[in-house]
């Protein structure tokens, strides 16, 4: 089955041994997202570019492969593009790369969450840390089941563009946006349906 680019931006979990996938969800939940804070807050391009390179490392050390972590970035090209020459202009060469290192390097850093914990545990996670928020009429099953389903929707999504280009391209036909979004509007309506459909003959509204 062919990856989406979603599936190549978000990651899916890897199965494997590494010491990332036996850590407790809590531990690498807290570990990772310190890394992404101190690297936003710090603002200096070398820690940012330490980062990136340490994302890398662990990458491989976990088993990840080195080609899955560079396929992940590619989504982000535009936008690197578009935040380097932006920042360059306005800011400098040493803000912009601290920008875009930075970005790079918390995209890695979250992928390795991803990657490394099955989905299941990741919703299980969710819910767990939303359990407080009972007291206020937040059922915490529902949050996890609407993120569950986004996080599966997103990767489909993709999917459906990519085989509206490529059938628009096997007629030799340089399809517009508009004709790419209008059966991609349909397609997504019909699939929220059944998704609802299903949900509801499961007892879920």
């Amino acid at each position: 089955m062919r990856r989406s680019r979603a599936d190549d931006l978000l990651g899916t979990y890897v199965p494997g041994t590494s010491i990332l996938h036996r850590s407790p969800l809590w531990l690498k939940t807290v570990v990772l997202l310190g890394a992404c804070v101190a690297i936003m807050a710090v603002r200096a391009w070398p820690v940012s570019l330490a980062a990136f390179a340490l994302s890398a490392v662990v990458s491989a050390v976990c088993g990840l492969g080195l080609r899955r972590w560079a396929r992940s970035l590619r989504p982000l090209l535009l936008l690197v593009g578009v935040l380097s020459l932006y920042h360059l202009v306005a800011n400098g060469p040493a803000r912009a790369a601290d920008v875009v290192l930075s970005l790079l390097a918390v995209v890695g850093i979250t992928r390795l969450l991803i990657t490394t914990t099955p989905l299941p545990r990741l919703i299980d996670g969710l819910v767990t840390l939303c359990a407080p928020l009972r007291r206020l009429g937040v059922d915490p099953e529902r949050v996890g089941l609407a993120v569950s389903l986004m996080i599966r929707s997103v990767p489909w999504l993709f999917g459906v563009l990519s085989g509206l280009r490529d059938a628009a391209a096997a007629r030799t036909v340089r399809p517009s946006p508009v004709q790419l979004v209008t059966p991609a509007v349909i397609a997504t309506v019909d699939y929220a349906h059944r998704t609802g459909e299903a949900l509801a003959a499961r007892g879920l509204e």
